[in-house]
């Protein structure tokens, strides 16, 4: 079977995300030690966790490349990557509670961890209702990767907004609140700790709503570029 260009394209950019995912979440773990700046280690597994987020598309593009034919259209493509959303939304989390509010660390990080454990028991329990899968495979296979994304109308698709809603609110605008109040290098840090949080957060919805084409290479660079500007910042 011979992929069409988007394809390619979808195949090669999340290969991209994923193999990025590793090298930074490695040099920040390392940076993190050489540093003794904990919050880096953190910042390390949040950027792991979301290179493995395009694990399954990464995966049906290696099928196609070697066997010819895409992934069996189980749930399980889905379920490769998804269920990386949570460890990605508690790692961040955490970076955000520990800079903003440390006094009430633990009672919301143990909130976000309970409905995280519901998020990944439903979509377990549940992956073809959970997620829009596009194409349902056809005989013979399309000359495309299976695209998919959470159902928002599902439990699942509320639990994925109750997780990334407060990321957006806490650590987006909550950084930006920072920045605005204080001054001079503190000020910058928390621009970037904002844009990168921001950044995240848009780019990652929109890698749900975009069909795989040319605009998939922009949406993925914005996605992993929110990373950086967290490094950046703290």
């Amino acid at each position: 079977m011979a992929l069409d260009l988007n394809g390619w394209i979808d195949g090669i950019t999340a290969s991209g995300v994923v193999i990025f995912g590793f090298v930074i979440g490695f040099f920040f773990y390392y940076e993190s030690r050489k540093r003794n700046a904990r919050l880096l280690t953190y910042l390390g597994l949040a950027n792991l966790f979301a290179g493995l987020m395009f694990s399954g598309v990464f995966l049906d593009f290696l099928f196609v490349l070697i066997i010819q034919q895409n992934i069996v259209n189980n749930g399980i493509v889905a379920l490769i990557s998804y269920i990386w959303f949570a460890p990605v939304i508690v790692s961040a989390m955490y970076i955000g509670v520990e800079l903003m509010a440390p006094k009430i660390k633990k009672p919301i990080l143990i909130i976000f961890l309970i409905i995280s454990i519901f998020f990944e028991i439903i979509i377990f329990i549940d992956p073809i209702n959970s997620f829009n899968f596009i194409p349902s495979i056809p005989d013979p296979p399309s000359k495309n990767l299976i695209d998919y994304n959470v159902n928002l109308l599902t439990l699942a698709g509320m639990l994925l907004g109750g997780l990334l809603l407060p990321v957006l609110i806490f650590l987006g605008f909550g950084f930006l609140y920072k920045a605005l109040e204080s001054s001079g290098e503190i000020r910058k840090k928390f621009f970037l700790l904002s844009a990168g949080s921001i950044s995240f957060c848009i780019f990652g919805l929109l890698e749900g709503l975009t069909v795989p084409g040319i605009l998939v290479i922009m949406v993925r660079l914005g996605y992993v570029s929110s990373f950086i500007l967290m490094y950046f910042g703290l």
